[in-house]
């Protein structure tokens, strides 16, 4: 088993990061850190843990690439693809490799997890915050430790995503066959969607229901904007519906669904952010607009003089809008 971390600055929480992976009760055979071109001292802080952590250093060039990278120095037939702020709780990887000393043949495994702001594990988990229904349509067969998924998730992942890295173990075998991470998308938000994806469209797979990983949530993450996640999704929907193949092919229908569905949502938040730019790029791609959507596009078309004054009125006439009398308590 090889951890690799993808590292860009952020030094003092690879620190904590590194003590959690250490705390393991089952430890991985090797750590790599690459460091994606830091200007803070990332070697300093794997430097710590003397022979327990490879350090290597890259050009920046993104977290895929550097992922990849720390996969060609790998020597593990399982890879545990670890964010550099994520923190485990110490049963997890023990936890991980019982399913695949039980499962040989599975492909990748992921576990539930927590957001974690300011030290405190969040509920409700991941998991939890799935559509309804949503686990009960997806077959598989309960183990020690987890359960055996054996259909490809492809078209259950386009609806909701719960594999985040630091949760995500692949076998050699499969991270060779898809061919790793596109180095493409290495600027995008949600960049790891797109692998993900391709992992997913083989089976079996693997998951741990218990939250055993906590992803934290701070300024730093590339991960906070909603708008940016979005955006790098519908990125990798188009990508996918072009080169998937045969499982993107299958779930053609699903993709149209969620790219107009991630489209409003992206045109309204660029458009309450003021992001005008883009409320205009994402309305090129859309042939129905309902009057409210319409709206929108057309102030963002509008000189900024303009829109000021649309907008200033907008909320004029709101505050003259008469309020509903109280009711008094009998």
């Amino acid at each position: 088993m090889s951890a690799i971390i993808p590292a860009y600055n952020r030094a003092a929480l690879l620190d904590e990061t590194l003590h959690s992976l250490m705390a393991q009760r089952v430890l991985p055979h090797e750590v790599i850190v690459v460091d994606d071109g830091s200007v803070e001292d990332i070697q300093s802080v794997s430097a710590r843990f003397g022979d327990r952590v490879r350090y290597v250093r890259a050009e920046n060039g993104g977290a895929p690439t550097a992922r990849n990278l720390g996969a060609s120095l790998a020597s593990g037939d399982w890879l545990w693809f670890c964010d550099s702020d994520d923190l485990w709780h110490p049963e997890y990887l023990g936890r991980a490799l019982g399913l695949v000393a039980a499962a040989p043949e599975l492909g990748f495994i992921f576990d539930n997890f927590q957001l974690v702001r300011g030290g405190i594990w969040e509920a409700p988990t991941k998991f939890e915050t799935a559509p309804e229904g949503f686990w009960q349509q997806i077959p598989g067969t309960a183990t020690e430790g987890g359960r055996i998924l054996i259909q490809p998730l492809y078209a259950s992942l386009l609806r909701f995503q719960p594999v985040f890295h630091s949760t995500l173990l692949v076998s050699r075998r499969l991270f060779d066959s898809v061919g790793g991470y596109d180095a493409r998308f290495g600027r995008l938000g949600s960049e790891d969607f797109e692998f993900v994806l391709r992992c997913a469209a083989h089976a079996p797979a693997a998951m741990i229901e218990d939250a055993l990983v906590g992803i934290r949530r701070h300024r730093g993450n590339y991960s906070a904007s909603q708008l940016r996640n979005l955006l790098g999704e519908i990125a990798i929907l188009r990508h996918a519906r072009v080169h998937h193949g045969a499982p993107a092919a299958a779930a053609a229908s699903v993709i149209a669904e969620e790219l107009h569905l991630r489209s409003r949502q992206a045109l309204e938040l660029a458009f309450a952010a003021g992001d005008y730019a883009q409320v205009l790029a994402l309305a090129l791609a859309r042939t129905d607009m309902d009057p409210g959507m319409r709206l929108k596009v057309m102030l963002a078309s509008w000189p900024r003089h303009l829109r000021r004054l649309a907008v200033g009125l907008a909320v004029h006439l709101a505050a003259l809008r008469p309020r509903p009398a109280m009711r008094r308590a009998p």
